[in-house]
C-alpha cells in the first residue's frame, strides 16, 4: 500500500506551536519553545494568581495567589532581559492564549470553596509540569545564559510545588458551606432543564451542519503535502531521514509523523512513528543570512518565483526556510521500533484497539 497519497488528497494545517509541556521531560525544548512556555505560563500565573487573590475562601490561597502575582512578575522581567541582552530570537507572550483563557474564564466563575479547590489543584499540576521544564533546560538546554537562570530559578518552583501541595490537603479539609450545597443543588436542576431544552431543540434543528469555514491558510499552518517529503534533520545539523506521511485521529488530531530512517534511496527503509509534539521548527540559518544580504528587489523576485510554484503545484513555498528538526541521533531511530500500519497488523488485534478506543 503507497501511504503517501495521504498529501495530493487532504491539505491539514497543523500549528508551529504547542502550548504543551515537553513530551520527554528529560529532553530540553529548544531555546524559542523554552521562553515562549515560561512567558505564556508567567502571563497565566500572574492572571489567575489576582484572580485568587480577589475570589479565594481560603486567605492562605488569597495568599499564595499574590504570591504568584509578585514571583511570576519578576520572572518575566527577567527573562525579558535575558531575551533582549543576549539577542535570543524568541518573543515571550503578552496575552493567554485560548486553552488558558478559557482556564481563567472557567476560574472566574467559580467561588468559595469550590474556586480553591480547582485553582490549588491546577497550580499543583502546572508547577510540576514548570519543575520538569526547567529542571530539562538547565540541564541540557542550548543557551548558556538561560541555563544558568532555569537552574537559579527551579528551587522558587519547587518552593511554589510545595506549597501548592500543602494548600490542597487543607482545601480537602474544608467544609463545603450550606448556600453551596443550595447552589449545587439548583445548578444541577438547571442542569436537566437544559438538557431537556437543548434535546427538543435538537429535534427541531436544521438538519444540516453550521460550518465555521476556514478561509485562508496562516503564517503557522502548514499543509500536509507540504510536510511529506521534507527532510528532518536534529540539533546538530545531521540529517536523520524524511517525513513519509501524518497520522490523525479521528478528531482530526495530529498523533505523529512517520519517518523514513535507514536504508539507500528508499530500499530497506523503515517507517519510524514519532509523536507530533517532539518535532521542532526553527528558521534555516542559511536562510536568514540569506534574507539579510539579499537586495529589496531580489526578494521580490524570490517571491513572484514562489508565487508560481503556488499556482503550479500547491506547493507550501513560504515554509521552504523551515528546519524541522527532531531531538534524537541518527542511531536513536535506527534503533527504534518500526511503525505498523493497519493493512500489516493482525485482525484480531485492530478489533481490540478500536473496542479500546
Amino acid at each position: 500500500m503507497k501511504h503517501t497519497t495521504f498529501a495530493a488528497a487532504f491539505a491539514l494545517s497543523v500549528p508551529l506551536i504547542l502550548a504543551a509541556a515537553p513530551a520527554l521531560a528529560e529532553e530540553a525544548p529548544t531555546t524559542e519553545r523554552f521562553v515562549e512556555k515560561v512567558g505564556l505560563s508567567d502571563v497565566f500565573e500572574v492572571e489567575s494568581g489576582r484572580v485568587a487573590n480577589e475570589r479565594a475562601q481560603l486567605a492562605a490561597v488569597k495568599a499564595f495567589g499574590k504570591r504568584m502575582v509578585d514571583d511570576h512578575s519578576q520572572t518575566t522581567n527577567q527573562l525579558k532581559t535575558l531575551v533582549r541582552d543576549n539577542n535570543i530570537r524568541a518573543e515571550l507572550p503578552t496575552a493567554l492564549d485560548d486553552k488558558h483563557q478559557a482556564k481563567l474564564d472557567k476560574l472566574k466563575n467559580l467561588s468559595g470553596r469550590e474556586f480553591d479547590k480547582s485553582y490549588i489543584d491546577g497550580q499543583v499540576t502546572v508547577h510540576q509540569k514548570a519543575v520538569n521544564l526547567f529542571q530539562a533546560y538547565s540541564q541540557s538546554g542550548e543557551n548558556a545564559k538561560l541555563k544558568e537562570w532555569a537552574q537559579n530559578t527551579l528551587p522558587t518552583l519547587k518552593d511554589h510545588l510545595q506549597q501548592a501541595q500543602t494548600l490542597e490537603k487543607e482545601v480537602e479539609k474544608t467544609p463545603v458551606a450550606a448556600n453551596e450545597n443550595t447552589r449545587e443543588l439548583a445548578a444541577s436542576k438547571d442542569r436537566n432543564v437544559d438538557i431537556k431544552d437543548r434535546d427538543a431543540a435538537a429535534r427541531n434543528a436544521d438538519p444540516r451542519a453550521k460550518i465555521n469555514y476556514v478561509t485562508r491558510q496562516a503564517p503557522t499552518d502548514w499543509s500536509a503535502q507540504a510536510l511529506i517529503g521534507r527532510n528532518v534533520k536534529n540539533r546538530d545539523g545531521e540529517t536523520l531521514g524524511d517525513i513519509n506521511n501524518v497520522i490523525l485521529n479521528e478528531k482530526g488530531n495530529v498523533v505523529a509523523v512517520t519517518i523514513g530512517v535507514g536504508g539507500f534511496l528508499g530500499i530497506g527503509e523503515k517507517d519510524v512513528g514519532v509523536p507530533f509534539d517532539n518535532i521542532d521548527f526553527r528558521a534555516s540559518e542559511i536562510a536568514v543570512d540569506r534574507d539579510a544580504n539579499d537586495s529589496r528587489e531580489e526578494r521580490a523576485e524570490a517571491r513572484r518565483e514562489r508565487a508560481e510554484d503556488v499556482r503550479e503545484a500547491r506547493y507550501d513555498s513560504e515554509h521552504e526556510d523551515i528546519e524541522i528538526v527532531l531531538n534524537a541521533s541518527r542511531e536513536q531511530l535506527e534503533n527504534a521500533p518500526s511503525f505498523v500500519w493497519l493493512d500489516q497488523q493482525d485482525l484480531t488485534e485492530k478489533r481490540s484497539e478500536r473496542s479500546v478506543e
